[in-house]
């Protein structure tokens, strides 16, 4: 079975969970009240006639000095904070309130009974198929390293989380209301940094929050400051009367008080979770030019916010070159999100009915941008396997397109005085992934890159363009004397994992492509396993825990029972004996290869070069850690912290799904846990809320232990490049730096 089908399948069973019919009442569940005066039973007697009898005089009433009660009025939505903020969004450009919002959110009451509902969910779903549950109580066991010190420049820094022990913890917390237990759920999940893994809640999720001045930490004159790489100065940042004229590149000494670094370095380790690598955490909360389909300025973390900032406004302390330092009180602009129905709810209850709980137990279709976003797809593919928390938030932050510039009326090339990204390379072909250059100038005439910026690759049984334009560029690139390549990838998200592999058996044919798996074992997934190796299936369809889906490493044959889970082994893992499956991958082949004319690309890996700025995540991970720990490409990373090494690579992890396609799974197979795993399986949200999570982990080679996700010897690029206010804005300048390398 190819890698395609079985990511179709988690894509299937994600929208067979999603699709699910609204429920219905019968005319059983219609209780009448047997004290409302209007309503007389049908089964009731006749009441008998009452006899006549002679009233009693009534006693004068004595006169009091009490006042009259006043008549119950209904509650006004003047004061609603969720009436106020569905009055204000008239479109997705809208101008939200803060104290709105804020309120908002915070209208919803502490419910302990839904709270217990979504920690057995996330519980029961994390403790079964995570597969770093146990290895993130101890991220150093067994990778040959100690947790690094205070102060310490090591690449692979990241908290020890015991997600069991602290979801347990949450379940005795008292929390002020609704919105404090779920983001508290939400961090939870982001602290172990692994960017497939994230609980989100939808009914805090409509809304975003930006900052009109974007970020960057260039180093100049051998010291790293935070400067400003981009500022909004329209009407609508709202920026006060005392702001500078010339924001760009004032540095930013202070924010809020404190050092401007210490405070987006703060912010971003506890919101990004992109990486185990600070400062591949750092790249992620600061703006950066990068490609795709286009160029454009992405804001970074700290500018684009999901979750609300703790106040109304951010204070920026701002030296501009000689002037005097300046604090300016900056407001955040608020907009409703993807997830924002419009028209639906218009006051505090029926926004905790829409927005909350609404898609839980009723048909998506009814909620217009819901069900927008579910027919959503990338590239016009249908089937796409999940995409990565960490991708997702990234993604949402939008981006700042720079507009290619214009050619002048006679014709000719744009002015050097005219706005450009490239100004040193020439494009010579795109495709949806990836652009390609030729660098200028004699120096470099015999060097290139390609710009790949996802893998975000059509299906390749219904459309293989993707693949075989992608292969196209490279020829284009070989046939124009290219003979050192570098491969860009910088804030790459990854995508298609069959794509990932498609590159790497282009680029190095005779060589396995993939990297071998392994999945958690456990008693409950051996169970559900031996249920679904029994089953019958038609074309795709079928059980992610079929092991005949998977192919065994050791003898790169197809499992034709349950054994890949039964008869797998065991290891230590956080101070716990664990159960894994065998080593496997995923079976995979592209009808098209070998190309017509056995035309293959040429350049060697000592003739290659990889740079990224860290975000080069999941499907891309999987290229750029073959190309370099089997193959030994150069890697270079570029940004984060100043005298520190930086990872090229982040959350290689192994595949992602969502509880709701684990559950649906499980219900196919109508799958019932007998003992001690009865009351742990898996079970759906009782709100509109999304558990993600790794569900298999690879490994550098077939005899690695410790997972890539965690194998630290492997995170540092070969070579670390500060970024300056020039290479930041101008990706060629990074290039020209590696050519020489070559």
């Amino acid at each position: 079975m190819k890698l395609t089908s079985i990511l179709t399948v988690a894509a299937a069973l994600c929208a067979l969970t999603v699709n699910a019919a609204p429920e219905t009442h019968s005319n059983k569940d219609i209780h009448l009240s047997s004290t409302d005066p209007s309503i007389t039973p049908l089964n009731a007697k006749p009441k008998p006639k009452p006899t006549k009898t002679k009233a009693k005089p009534k006693p004068k009433p004595t006169k009091t000095t009490s006042k009259p009660k006043p008549k119950p009025t209904k509650p006004s939505k003047a004061n609603d904070p969720c009436a106020i903020i569905a009055k204000e969004a008239k479109n997705s450009g809208a101008n939200l309130s803060y104290s709105a919002v804020k309120g908002c959110f915070e209208a919803h009451k502490f419910r302990k009974d839904i709270a217990d509902k979504v920690l057995t969910s996330v519980e029961n779903v994390l403790g079964n198929f995570y597969a770093f549950v146990d290895q993130a109580r101890d991220p150093y066991l067994n990778n040959g390293r100690d947790a690094p010190k205070p102060g310490s420049s090591s690449v692979f820094d990241t908290p020890p989380v015991d997600l069991m022990k602290e979801l347990a913890k949450m379940r005795t917390t008292k929390y002020k209301n609704d919105y404090e237990f779920h983001m508290a759920l939400t961090f939870l999940t982001l602290s172990v940094n692994d960017g497939h893994l994230t609980y989100r809640n939808s009914c805090y999720d409509t809304v975003s929050f930006g900052q009109p001045l974007i970020l960057y930490a260039p180093v100049v004159n051998n010291k790293q400051t935070v400067r400003v790489f981009h500022a909004d100065t329209s009407k609508q940042a709202k920026l006060p009367a005392n702001t500078p004229k010339d924001l760009v590149d004032c540095a930013v000494t202070a924010i809020d008080g404190v050092p401007a670094l210490e405070a987006i370095q703060t912010f971003t380790d506890k919101h990004s979770a992109l990486s185990k690598d600070p400062g591949v955490r750092l790249n992620d909360a600061l703006g950066s030019v990068s490609w795709d389909e286009n160029w454009g300025i992405y804001p970074g973390g700290f500018a684009r916010r999901w979750a609300l900032p703790a106040k109304p406004t951010m204070d920026y302390t701002l030296q501009c070159g000689a002037s005097k330092p300046v604090t300016i009180k900056v407001p955040w602009r608020i907009t409703p999100s993807d997830a924002f129905e419009y028209g639906i709810f218009d006051d505090t209850k029926s926004y905790w009915e829409v927005q909350c709980v609404g898609n839980a137990h009723s048909d998506s279709a009814n909620f217009i941008n819901q069900a927008q976003r579910n027919k959503s797809a990338v590239n016009g593919s249908e089937a796409k396997e999940e995409v990565a928390p960490a991708t997702e938030f990234f993604r949402q932050r939008g981006k700042i397109e720079i507009a290619a510039p214009p050619r002048r009326s006679n014709g000719r090339a744009p002015t050097n005085d005219e706005p450009q990204v490239i100004t040193r390379a020439k494009e010579i072909f795109t495709t949806g992934t990836t652009a390609f250059f030729m660098l200028s100038g004699s120096a470099n005439k015999d060097k290139c890159v390609a710009v790949i910026s996802n893998e975000d690759a059509g299906d390749f049984h219904f459309q293989n363009e993707d693949y075989v334009n992608f292969f196209k560029g490279f020829q284009m690139l070989q046939d124009r004397g290219c003979k050192k390549l570098i491969l860009d990838m910088t804030n790459n998200g990854g995508g298609s994992v069959d794509f990932a592999y498609f590159v790497n058996k282009v680029f190095f044919p005779k060589e396995d492509a993939f990297f071998v798996q392994d999945l958690a074992a456990n008693t409950m997934v051996q169970e559900v396993a031996k249920v679904a190796s029994t089953k019958k299936y038609k074309g795709d369809d079928g059980s992610m825990f079929d092991a005949r889906r998977y192919v065994r490493f050791a003898t790169k044959q197809t499992f034709k029972d349950a054994t890949m889970f039964t008869k797998g082994s065991t290891t230590q893992r956080g101070g716990k004996t664990v159960s894994l499956s065998q080593r496997n991958y995923f079976e995979h082949g592209w009808p098209f290869l070998p190309l017509k004319g056995n035309k293959v690309l040429n350049w060697k890996p000592e003739d290659m070069a990889i740079v990224t700025n860290g975000y080069c995540g999941s499907a891309c991970t999987m290229i750029a850690t073959r190309f370099s720990v089997v193959h030994g490409v150069k890697t270079y990373a570029v940004g984060g912290i100043q005298n520190r090494d930086l990872s090229y690579f982040t959350f290689p992890g192994g595949f992602v799904l969502t509880n709701a396609a684990i559950v649906g799974d499980l219900n196919a197979l109508k799958f019932k846990p007998r003992g001690k795993d009865a009351a742990r399986r898996p079970v759906d949200l009782p709100v509109m809320a999304d558990t993600r999570l790794t569900v298999g982990e690879i490994y550098a080679f077939a005899n690695s232990t410790v997972p890539l996700e965690y194998d630290a010897q492997y995170f540092a690029a070969t070579v670390h490049l500060d970024l300056d206010t020039v290479s930041a804005r101008h990706p060629d300048q990074t290039w020209l730096k590696i050519a020489k390398d070559f």
